[in-house]
């Protein structure tokens, strides 16, 4: 196995706010609620950051048609707005605050890769301090959330996988490789490669199925399995079915593959 307008009422599965309804109209966050919809955070030398304003809402979390850990399908509600990097945090991001780019396919516009869940927070904490705001890896509720863009299909722009090639890079054209980060289409939120290119580390431990998961979009650190953390996305290497919106996977929090990368959190706004 790879690691592989007038708004139509929305489907049951989603309770959406006056940031969705927009988001769900028009593409975009925020209008008209009080916060930038996009925010830049300077890194220093040059570089930056771009991150997204998600808006508080409900969505049902996992998936009837997948494996047992999908399940059981389960509502979450986001209370508050988030901000989530606009790509995958890139090599010239994590060489910028980690002084040192540990990936295998060198550009600095690419998903920095090889790096494992105890790196990736390392790079939060020190990117935290150095920015002076509150960075973190996302939960896996509020990932889903952010890459599903108000959706309830299989991926973010629907159900059929022949669409994927706009939106990810994955086996089926990357040609084993990683490539800079914005190249595919974004979701409806904005977010370019949720799908495909980096599988991308959360917050979470690793849990055999969602049954007892929190509702409030935290991330699930309790129980479990505490050195076995989660992976969402898909990447370059992984077949279709493998970066679905519910898909989700495991490794072992030291870990590093040349497939697995991050994306981070804002919180403090």
């Amino acid at each position: 196995m790879s690691r592989s307008i007038g708004v139509p009422q929305p489907p049951s599965a989603v309770r959406v706010t006056c940031w969705t309804l927009v988001a769900l109209a028009t593409g975009l966050l925020g209008a008209g609620c009080g916060e930038q919809r996009e925010i830049t955070v300077d890194l220093g030398g040059g570089v930056t950051m771009e991150l997204v304003l998600i808006p508080p809402g409900s969505f049902d979390m996992g998936s009837e048609k997948g494996h047992a850990d999908w399940k059981p399908v389960h509502k979450v509600t986001i209370e508050k707005a988030f901000y989530i990097g606009k790509y995958e945090v890139t090599q010239e991001q994590w060489q910028a605050i980690m002084g040192a780019n540990p990936s295998n396919f060198k550009d600095p516009r690419k998903p920095v890769e090889r790096v494992s869940w105890d790196a990736c927070q390392g790079f939060v904490r020190k990117l935290s301090e150095k920015t002076k705001r509150k960075f973190s890896l996302p939960s896996e509720s509020e990932w889903e959330y952010a890459c599903r863009a108000g959706t309830t299909t299989e991926y973010c722009f629907g159900d059929d996988e022949a669409g994927l090639d706009g939106y990810a890079w994955y086996a089926g054209n990357s040609g084993a490789r990683t490539y800079p980060v914005g190249q595919k289409k974004p979701n409806k939120w904005g977010l370019h490669d949720m799908h495909g290119n980096v599988w991308e580390w959360c917050e979470d431990a690793w849990h055999e199925s969602y049954g007892g998961a929190p509702a409030d979009g935290s991330a699930w650190t309790e129980g479990g399995y505490q050195r076995v953390c989660v992976w969402r996305g898909g990447s370059w290497g992984s077949a279709p079915r493998y970066c679905r919106s519910s898909y989700r996977g495991r490794d072992l929090a030291g870990f590093v593959l040349n497939d697995t990368g991050c994306r981070v959190v804002l919180r403090d706004f």
